[in-house]
């Protein structure tokens, strides 16, 4: 009976219709308890069934004032609780609004200003030349009246005058040719192509300026453009200074001169 009292003190006012039916149950279990009680103090005397003693009744009203107990306990506990409230759900409502877009406005462009006319100019009419007119000659001159004045300013001599010498002629200048020379000319060996260069694959085109002399020999070689490698530069610089030239010439006769010498390397497909 206390554990039933327990659980319904315990339990909220929402709840209070299961306790009475709990409480119902727990009574009309105790009523059949006290009935199989009573029928086994029967069967156990042996006697026949007899009324309730004094005794009975006093156990039976308290088992009836005790359900009662409990149950306004539990009704009075019920009250005292608060109720708990649920929470209300909030449903907020999202509205995604595109924003506005202004198409970009059409800026024409300005119209060409149209030609203007050319105003041709009206031709004028020649105008006349004018005849040139000499002085009137001065008629009946006799020869007595021309005189030359003397140089009096020149010095004398009594030596004949000698005829000043022309200059000489101004030789021709004679066309120079450009030195020159390439790989097999002259048993000119080519350059080796570097076997570090080969693995990574590099190639390029070097152009070297190379100072040749009369007798066709080089006396320096510079890189005028790069092939980009140093590896590459230095193998062509190395070769062409070994090199002989076709020497540049004035004419027929051999100068000192300059030669431009290009230099690929490419690597075969």
């Amino acid at each position: 009976m206390s554990s039933a009292l327990n659980s319904s003190i315990a339990l909220p006012q929402a709840d209070f219709v299961p306790v009475r039916e709990a409480l119902a149950k727990s009574l009309s279990s105790a009523s059949e308890r006290f009935d199989s009680f009573r029928f086994a103090q029967l069967l156990r005397t042996e006697e026949k069934p007899r009324s309730l003693t004094r005794k009975d009744y006093l156990i039976l009203g308290l088992l009836v004032v005790a359900a009662h107990l409990a149950g306004v306990e539990g009704y009075l506990h019920s009250l005292a609780t608060p109720s708990i409230i649920k929470p209300q759900k909030n449903e907020v409502e999202v509205l995604l609004i595109r924003p506005v877009v202004v198409p970009p406005q059409q800026i024409e462009p300005p119209k060409p200003i149209p030609p203007q006319p050319k105003i041709e100019p009206k031709p004028q009419p020649a105008r006349p030349t004018p005849a040139l007119r000499t002085a009137p000659a001065e008629q009946n001159i006799a020869p007595d009246d021309l005189t030359v004045p003397e140089n009096t300013t020149a010095p004398k001599t009594t030596e004949p005058v000698a005829a000043v010498p022309t200059p000489p002629p101004t030789p021709k200048e004679e066309p120079v040719t450009e030195a020159s020379g390439y790989a097999g000319y002259l048993n000119n060996p080519p350059p080796e192509y570097p076997a570090f260069a080969q693995r990574q694959g590099w190639e390029g085109k070097v152009i070297l300026r190379v100072h040749v002399q009369a007798n066709g020999k080089a006396s320096s070689v510079e890189v005028k453009q790069t092939s980009g490698r140093k590896t590459l530069d230095d193998a062509a610089l190395e070769v062409v200074k070994t090199w002989t030239f076709a020497p540049a010439k004035r004419g027929t006769t051999p100068v000192d001169g300059w030669a431009t010498v290009p230099i690929e390397f490419k690597l075969a497909k």
